[in-house]
């Protein structure tokens, strides 16, 4: 009898060894690379080479590789600090003094909003070369970091709160004893969010007049066709950010082992509770902001001294907007040349049109599908682990890189522009909600496995509550993130747009239209942030997670 029930036993372990942990990540590996070989066989070789061929690209050109790596690297680790500390010394002033948080934010979403593509060369030509590949990189980390540093610090149990108020202790006190603490897990989200961007912002700056680093090289090779050196930088960048990638995860495991392990039930969801202000308090806040950005903006010229030529100060664009160029050049872009609508508002609403629906399916297939694979990563993490490693290696391939091969793959409309959206917006959200389903109660999932269920019923009928507010807080990074992707993919790759409109502006040394452009594009995305704030605290309230 014993020897029969050994046998109707699954084999699951043999010599210690889990071998369904082992051989599902063996087999999601060899199957990545079957797919892509069969790609490549489709496409041609002389575009998306074979794997093994770019390993060996990456063998023999390994001294090349290395000598710019280092570089590369302590851009990427001085921009992911930088960031780390502003973002930090933001989010306890704006828990401290509950009045500068929708002040933070909003600068924060105004300066994420305008495309790197379009602040790198200004930085580069402001800043010392080095400083400003560093300030690049950092661009690329703050507000994802900043969202979930804010997020973090909400993520409060009320009960440990009133032991703090009940004690005579105020906001700072609450911020160091209780807010910090709980703010951890969402801080190291961040992190590992910030890793791979922070390699891509590393090597954007780099494409932009450096003679050394991954970037550097990545262009040259570019621009002289080595197609297996382009692939090799890439993956090498993807590699580089997967390892710190994990590096930060096993710090984690480290310094926070009880994160996502909480066997209490509070009164409400971690990170739904949080500051209200009065409508005076709004207003004011809402001054506050106005100003703020009105005056950096003009600290740019008066200030940091850039060049007038390039930065357009407010009172300039709105001239702009009400009487046209003064100088007379014109403000229509190919639009016009096309036979569309005549002038510049004729243009920019045919230009928003097409970018509202760019942005729209792009952020709606990448919300989606990191959710899903945010399930699925907690659910069942012998498939989760490998495929979110495959996920951080290509976000850390920059696009400027990889759009050309998108383009070829899916050609030059909305499927493109929503592969490139995705790219952007796929993965911050999805580490986002990982570290909401793991922050769920232990106990929430007893009595459903009790009952026999599945870890998959219980991340979708316990732990994704639980994580209502991370997807909120992805839904605002992504909403900046899918309009930039969407701006930057028809720059790069679909000659329509918002994005085609800058690009033909910069060309044409047009930087009253850019500029026009670019803060109606803000004031867009901020009326829209807004609006998400509202929608998310009317679900909160609804499904029972804020006060």
């Amino acid at each position: 009898m014993a020897v029969l029930n050994a046998l109707a036993t699954p084999p699951r372990r043999i010599a210690g060894v889990n071998w369904r942990s082992v051989g599902i990540p063996i087999a999601l590996i060899v199957g990545a690379v079957a797919v892509w070989a069969a790609i490549t066989a489709v496409v041609g070789a002389t575009t998306i080479p074979y794997p093994w061929s770019i390993i060996a690209t990456m063998i023999d050109d390994w001294p090349l590789l290395w000598d710019n790596t280092t570089s590369t690297l302590y851009t990427a680790v001085c921009g992911l600090l930088a960031a780390v500390v502003v973002t930090t010394v933001l989010g306890a002033v704006s828990f401290a003094l509950p009045f500068s948080r929708p002040v933070v934010v909003s600068l924060a979403t105004v300066v994420h909003v305008i495309p790197i593509a379009a602040v790198a060369p200004i930085v580069v030509v402001a800043a010392e070369p080095e400083m400003a590949r560093i300030i690049v990189a950092a661009l690329l980390v703050y507000f994802p970091l900043l969202i979930g540093v804010l997020l973090g610090l909400n993520s409060v149990d009320t009960r440990a709160m009133d032991v703090i108020t009940a004690s005579g202790g105020g906001s700072w006190a609450q911020l160091r004893r209780v807010r910090f603490a709980s703010a951890l897990p969402h801080i190291i989200a961040g992190l590992q969010i910030g890793v791979p961007a922070a390699v891509v912002g590393a090597m954007l700056g780099e494409f932009f007049g450096s003679e050394e680093g991954l970037g550097a090289i990545l262009l040259v090779a570019q621009q002289q066709f080595f197609v297996n050196r382009v692939w090799a930088i890439g993956l090498l960048a993807g590699l580089i950010a997967t390892a710190g990638f994990g590096l930060v995860t096993l710090v984690a495991r480290i310094a926070v082992p009880w994160a996502g392990e909480d066997v209490t039930v509070g009164t409400s969801v971690a990170g739904g509770a949080g500051h209200r202000l009065g409508p005076a308090k709004t207003v004011l806040a809402a001054v506050a902001s106005f100003v703020l950005i009105i005056g950096f903006w003009y600290s740019l010229r008066y200030v940091f001294g850039f060049d007038s030529y390039f930065v357009r100060t407010p009172d300039e664009v709105i001239r702009f907007m009400i009487s046209g160029d003064p100088n007379g050049v014109a403000a229509a872009s190919s639009l016009t040349d096309r036979g569309g609508p005549t002038g510049f508002w004729g243009s920019f609403r045919t230009a928003l049109g097409q970018t509202i629906v760019h942005a729209a399916v792009g952020f709606v297939c990448g919300i989606v599908v990191a959710v899903l694979a945010a399930i699925m990563a907690v659910a069942a993490p012998s498939v989760g682990r490998p495929f979110t490693a495959v996920a951080t290696v290509v976000r850390s391939i920059p696009l400027l890189a990889m759009t050309p091969v998108i383009v070829l793959v899916f050609g030059r409309g909305l499927i493109a522009v929503t592969v490139i959206i995705v790219l952007i917006t796929f993965f911050p959200t999805m580490v986002n909600v990982i570290a909401g389903l793991r922050g769920a109660p232990a106990t929430t999932g007893d009595v459903i496995r009790a009952s026999g269920g599945r870890n998959v019923d219980v991340a979708r009928y316990t732990q994704l509550l639980y994580s209502v507010p991370s997807i909120i807080a992805s839904v605002r990074i992504a909403v900046p993130a899918a309009i930039s992707g969407a701006m930057l993919a028809e720059w790069l790759a679909t000659g329509d747009g918002v994005g085609y409109m800058i690009a033909l502006a910069s060309v044409h040394g047009q930087y009253l239209q850019l500029w026009t452009v670019s803060a109606l594009m803000v004031v867009l995305v901020l009326i829209l942030y807004g609006l998400l704030g509202a929608i998310s605290a009317v679900i909160s309230r609804r499904i029972g997670i804020a006060d």
